[in-house]
């Protein structure tokens, strides 16, 4: 017998009444996101459409049951204040995580992946990717993927290939059409807010 460990990616639905057409508008809209995350299905209700239609886009999912891993609650981020005052008054910020950051564009193949903050200041081109578990700051266009789990982030557009998941949530690009720089957090429920600055 082998055994191997692997981190485990994956979106959870929460499945109830006339969430199935939800579902399938979702999966169509997000598809490139979800490939190659497990799908993981909390349900009320008959799966059968679901089951068939992942298994014919070759997803790997399971249905949940009573599994204690996944219940397990995520550590609630601390909720960051980002007036300039507190900033420059308060230096623990600054000292949370080592900060890179990027001048150059991010070329299509690129693919970083850092558990310090990042700032970008140029744009990310459509096939790059952008993974880190700290802060981030976007000052581009973002037409790659971005998987940020940090405690907050910094953009302004989402392209038209671009796509965006923060702290396990997929970010709706029509509330970036403005192109005004918004930032990014989780509240003490884990709910996303999105604030114009």
């Amino acid at each position: 017998m082998k055994v191997k460990q692997h981190t485990l990616h994956s979106f959870e639905f929460h499945l109830g009444d006339g969430d199935e057409d939800k579902f399938f508008s979702f999966f169509e809209k997000n598809e490139a996101v979800l490939k190659g995350h497990t799908v993981i299905l909390n349900s009320e209700i008959d799966l059968e459409k679901i089951r068939e239609h992942l298994n014919e886009k070759d997803f790997c999912f399971f249905e949940r049951t009573d599994c204690k891993m996944i219940e397990r609650k995520r550590e609630v981020h601390q909720v960051l204040d980002f007036s300039l005052e507190e900033e420059k008054s308060n230096n623990s910020l600054s000292k949370h995580k080592k900060r890179e950051i990027i001048e150059k564009p991010i070329r299509a193949g690129s693919a970083i992946q850092t558990k310090n903050d990042l700032t970008v200041l140029s744009q990310m081109n459509g096939g790059s990717e952008i993974e880190t578990s700290g802060n981030l700051e976007m000052f581009g266009s973002i037409n790659g993927k971005i998987v940020c789990s940090g405690s907050y982030m910094l953009i302004r557009d989402i392209g038209e290939t671009g796509n965006v998941i923060f702290n396990g949530v997929i970010l709706d690009k029509d509330k970036f059409k403005s192109k005004k720089a918004k930032i990014i957090k989780l509240d003490g429920e884990m709910k996303l807010i999105i604030e114009e600055l």
